[in-house]
């Protein structure tokens, strides 16, 4: 099959490509497809959606697909890629992910099992709790993890050498890159805090005080330098040799806890994954410290109600409610120990009982705006206001190869830039563990924080159907639930899935106890200019007794990248998230024939 590149993204055109996209992600989402459909679809030129044959990758930024790409091209399977694209957005997303930060891992293998790496960083054995919490600096700095379990990916999954992965990476951090408009508006946020930290001002501003602004080329030589010993030492190094060295030493000058007994002892440990049958399909994540384990009660409690014989403003509530009742359940099952309980489809009956369906008579069936309203950066939510005070800047992406092979990544660093440390000589942010940010997650030495990260694929009849997960704090769940929903429930193609409009559910605190529960009844819901909700919806869901805010942001409700396969015609199709400034691309060639 001819695959079809009208647009492929470079580094001129990224500047610009956020007001050109609205020509390509204006979709009629009231449209249905049948899930048995083996049509091959036609790669329409938008660099968000792309279709093959060959195996996919979707990712959050551009060259970080492309380096992803060339890897498959070059004969690597889908772990070497998901390695080649988690090192570029570790140089090219700093301010959402990085060496210096955690991450989860699933992957399916060629025989159809799956295994998780937990890779999320952990709090040093020595850290004592202060008297008072801070929102930053090396206090809050636990051991980083990404390195060690990419390392046991590779080891366990890699094809090609890594220094072949890793060199699009080290290129990028060397020569540089240019800054897109994401990136440099989360960059202007965090500028009093840059100036605070002695690496930051050698490593993330000009002239050590000017902010890089979007088009600009950002270098970072040191990081390139760390990047290369990573490779050499097949991540050795960061945890035993010359930067475990300079990580324990810039920690112990200023006030922070990790030592190099930490780095030395830390280890990727394997993550459990827990299944759930979803109307015939079997949804695989992770439990706690997963967020996973959310999405699997969520989804129980959906399968109590025939989603596919109603309209989009009732399918929207009983979402909602279905989501605030599985993210409250924390508060009593905060380690998902018993995954029974977590699978448990007789607590999830019992739940769907209190679920409020509105009257159908008073809802609007079409929530698509036919309206064009360009998608300019002072519209979207780069920063992540609409998500809260300590929201989470996170990425995710997606990898496949011709065989089957596919690798669902979330990579974090917490909040802004993290922890707001750079240690000069390396290079990297490190993540927030400690302090205000994960305030209510575990900070006892030695253990790792919960999260709401939940790399997922969805399988049926034993194949591959979905690969997919999301960014967003807790909204990550909101975002893998619904996409999942429409397109099982309500019949959409991926595309379309990814491009509707979501809702979450509102935190209320009990004034007398002080208590946070998420209520089922109240809701922010997604009204953006393209493909928001409409008015109708709104006045409707208030007839029917729920409390509604409105949210006019872009990129405010999760950032979804995900991939789907067709066993059919062996077609890979893949989405970047169309609020964010990813990719999705295809091979034009593989090993694999047909």
């Amino acid at each position: 099959m001819a695959i079809i590149y009208l647009l492929q993204p470079t580094q001129k055109n990224m500047k610009t490509l956020k007001t050109v996209l609205i020509l390509f992600t204006l979709i009629f989402v009231s449209c249905k497809k049948n899930n048995e459909n083996t049509s091959l679809l036609v790669d329409d030129g938008n660099p968000q959606f792309a279709t093959s044959v060959n195996g996919m990758v979707a990712a959050a930024q551009p060259l970080a697909t492309q380096a992803g790409l060339e890897i498959l091209e070059a004969g690597g399977n889908a772990a070497d890629a998901a390695l080649a694209t988690a090192f570029v957005l570790s140089v090219v997303e700093p301010t959402m992910n990085g060496i210096g930060g955690r991450n989860l891992i699933l992957v399916r293998k060629l025989d159809g099992t799956f295994q998780g790496y937990n890779g999320m960083t952990e709090v040093p054995i020595n850290y004592t709790p202060p008297e008072v919490a801070v929102n930053s600096g090396h206090e809050t700095v636990a051991t980083p993890g990404v390195v060690a379990s990419l390392m046991r990916l590779y080891k366990e999954h890699g094809s090609l050498p890594l220094p072949q992965i890793m060199a699009a990476s080290i290129k990028h951090a060397s020569n540089g890159f240019e800054v897109l408009p994401g990136e440099a508006t989360r960059h202007k946020i965090a500028h009093k805090s840059m100036l605070e930290n002695l690496g930051f001002r050698m490593h993330m501003l000009k002239n050590d005080s000017i902010s890089y602004k979007s088009g600009e080329l950002l270098k970072q030589p040191t990081l390139a330098k760390t990047l290369q010993l990573i490779a050499d030492t097949e991540g050795e190094d960061f945890y035993k040799g010359e930067i475990a060295k300079k990580i324990a030493s810039d920690m112990e000058a200023n006030g922070g806890y990790v030592t190099l007994e930490d780095l030395k002892n830390y280890q990727a440990t394997d993550m459990r994954y827990v299944t759930t049958n979803y109307r015939g399909y079997q949804i695989h994540t992770m439990p706690a410290p997963s967020g996973g384990g959310l999405l699997v009660k969520t989804l129980n409690i959906l399968e109590n109600f025939d989603l596919s014989n109603i309209n989009d403003m009732q399918w929207a509530a009983i979402m909602n409610q279905a989501l605030a009742l599985s993210i409250n359940t924390m508060e009593t099952d905060y380690k998902e120990e018993n995954l029974n309980l977590v699978q448990s489809k007789d607590w999830a009956k019992k739940q769907a009982t209190s679920i409020v369906i509105p009257n159908p008579k008073t809802t609007s069936n079409n929530f698509t705006k036919t309206t064009i309203s360009e998608l300019l950066a002072n519209n979207t939510d780069w920063s992540g206001n609409s998500w809260g005070k300590d929201s989470h800047h996170t990425t995710h992406f997606v990898t496949a190869d011709c065989k089957g092979m596919v690798v669902s990544i979330t990579q974090t660093v917490g909040p802004l830039f993290g922890s707001k440390v750079i240690t000069p000589d390396l290079g990297f942010v490190y993540a927030s563990t400690m302090g205000t940010y994960l305030s209510n997650s575990d900070q006892a030495p030695g253990s790792r924080p919960r999260t709401t990260i939940a790399p997922t694929i969805v399988t049926k009849d034993g194949k591959t159907v979905m690969v997919l997960g999301a960014a967003g704090g807790l909204r990550i769940l909101s975002g893998i639930a619904q996409t999942i929903s429409r397109y099982i429930d309500r019949g959409l193609e991926l595309k379309e899935a990814v491009a509707a409009p979501r809702i979450h559910p509102e935190m209320v605190v009990n004034k007398e106890t002080g208590k946070r529960k998420f209520d089922g009844m109240q809701f922010s819901a997604e009204f953006t200019p393209s493909n928001g909700w409409t008015a109708k919806d709104s006045i409707a869901w208030k007839h029917a007794g729920f409390d509604i805010k409105s949210i006019e942001r872009y990129g405010a409700f999760a950032r979804v990248h995900a991939v789907t396969f067709n066993p059919e015609t062996n077609e890979w199709t893949g989405i970047a998230d169309p609020d964010w400034e990813g990719t999705a691309e295809g091979p034009k060639k593989s090993d694999c024939e047909y």
